[in-house]
């Protein structure tokens, strides 16, 4: 009988089965309850510390399986069975679900612990766990952020004859997105001021967008305008300047990849005009097309059409030609038929200072109608309404002009224009001759305000509101 058999019923030898069940899995962590009541008294930190040994010695015997099972003769032992991990208090891991106690344990976090806070947070969206390899910031680190400490390595080489680089601020872009940015704002002098005092400009909250719950600050254009100046109040070398830096700007607004397909139509736009002959001598007549076909793109995005300038261009030529006629006929005291009956102005009917005929005083004032200036003499002010100088002489003042009587004055000269308190140009053509005025201008170019108060029914030389200068 050999020694695998067994002696079945009735005494016949029965060869016996060999065992097929696995030996029992021997612990390496909770090795007898004496040790489990151990790790169960240990602080936390201590647990995080053994979980993460653990985890380590279970990956090397994990490794170690892997290329057993691959190849046998290299590697002939196999890895043993993985070690269970610490078992952490409930309240404990209840805890590792806000940020900043997870944050204090960064460097005893271990794979599976970090598998259930990412579990845990994909389940809760609300819950905005800060990143736990954000690194803390020092104290040194801190003082040096609050004090806003500059690096003296990073200053920029002044290199003689370099041009001058238009820098262009986020909040550029932002407003941009959400209102056509005017292009006074684009002015050399106005972009060093928007770049030095980008953070104590004034700003509005737009409305949030479709999707959005919240609105963005932009700046507040209104406010700014009356500072920079507003649309159709430069002259041409300003315009130059700014649709030169224009350009520039959109060019950093072309989509990756996208060559210039966005900028491009800025570069035509402008390019169109700059390479007209006759662009200084007509300009008053076509910067108010050129401001349209601006906000019309910026409205619609539409292509660009050459034919539409071309058209809009030769109605220029046109309007500048009739103005030409109309300021002739006015240089020699000649007016329109049917305007000239001798009557007057209809403001001046009701005016507490009794008018004058014109055969009383003098056909001129400060500027030709449009934005010329008279050759008669003497003149009066639009501005001070005295008599003797022309507005002229108060351009861009830095004193405070006033009337005879010691009040402010409503209006003033800037840039050699009549403006008024916000620089919206004024029409001096109709504060000359109010309704017999010939106004060839849109609306929202030059407006028909009294230049001594800022009314809109009466003009200031019918003397309405100030009294006719005595001298």
């Amino acid at each position: 009988m050999t020694d695998n058999a067994v002696t079945g019923p009735g005494g016949a030898a029965v060869q016996a089965q060999p065992n097929t069940q696995p030996p029992p899995r021997l612990p390496r962590t909770h090795t007898n309850p004496t040790i489990i009541q151990l790790l169960k008294s240990l602080p936390l930190i201590s647990k995080l510390q053994k979980n993460k040994e653990i985890e380590d010695k279970n990956a090397e015997r994990a490794l170690k399986t892997l290329n057993h099972t691959q190849d046998m003769t290299a590697f002939p032992d196999a890895g043993s069975e993985a070690a269970s991990l610490v078992t952490l208090d409930p309240e404990d891991l209840d805890r590792f679900r806000v940020p900043s106690f997870a944050l204090s344990f960064r460097d005893y976090i271990y794979s599976s612990l970090a598998k259930w806070i990412a579990d845990e947070e994909i389940k809760d969206p609300k819950n905005k766990r800060k990143a736990l390899d954000d690194p803390k910031i020092t104290s040194d680190e801190a003082r040096i952020a609050k004090r806003h400490c500059m690096n003296g390595r990073k200053l920029t080489p002044w290199i003689v004859g370099a041009p001058w680089h238009a820098s262009f601020p986020q909040s550029l872009f932002d407003t941009e997105g959400c209102i056509m940015v005017p292009l006074s704002f684009f002015l050399n002098e106005n972009l060093q001021i928007l770049n030095v005092e980008a953070s104590t400009l004034p700003t509005v909250k737009t409305n949030p967008n479709p999707g959005e719950t919240k609105g963005i600050s932009i700046l507040d254009v209104e406010k700014l305008s009356v500072r920079f100046g507003r649309e159709l109040s430069l002259d041409f070398s300003q315009w130059t300047e700014a649709a030169g830096n224009v350009y520039l700007f959109q060019k950093e607004r072309d989509e990756p990849n996208t060559g210039d397909a966005h900028s491009e139509w800025y570069d035509q736009h402008f390019g169109f005009y700059i390479a007209q002959k006759d662009k200084v001598r007509l300009y008053d007549t076509w910067k108010a097309d050129e401001l349209k076909f601006r906000q019309e793109h910026w409205a619609c995005y539409g292509e660009f059409k050459g034919s539409r300038y071309d058209q809009a261009f030769a109605l220029s030529e046109k309007q500048h030609a009739m103005m030409a006629e109309i300021r002739d006929m006015m240089a020699t005291n000649k007016t329109p038929s049917g305007r000239d009956n001798g009557n007057f102005p209809k403001s001046s009917l009701n005016s507490k200072y009794p008018p004058r005929r014109s055969s009383d005083r003098p056909s001129s004032s400060s500027f030709p109608p449009g934005s010329g200036r008279s050759s008669s003499s003497p003149s009066d002010c639009l501005i001070c309404a005295e008599r003797g100088h022309d507005s002229r002489i108060h351009n861009d003042t830095t004193t405070a002009v006033k009337f005879k009587d010691g009040k402010a004055t409503w209006a003033r000269c800037a840039n050699r224009a009549l403006v008024t308190p916000n620089n919206r140009v004024l029409c001096i053509n109709w504060n000359v001759r109010g309704s017999n005025s010939i106004c060839a201008h849109g609306k929202e170019e030059r407006a028909h305000l009294c230049s001594f108060c800022g009314s809109k029914d009466h003009h200031a030389l019918s003397w309405t509101c100030r009294p006719p200068p005595s001298n």
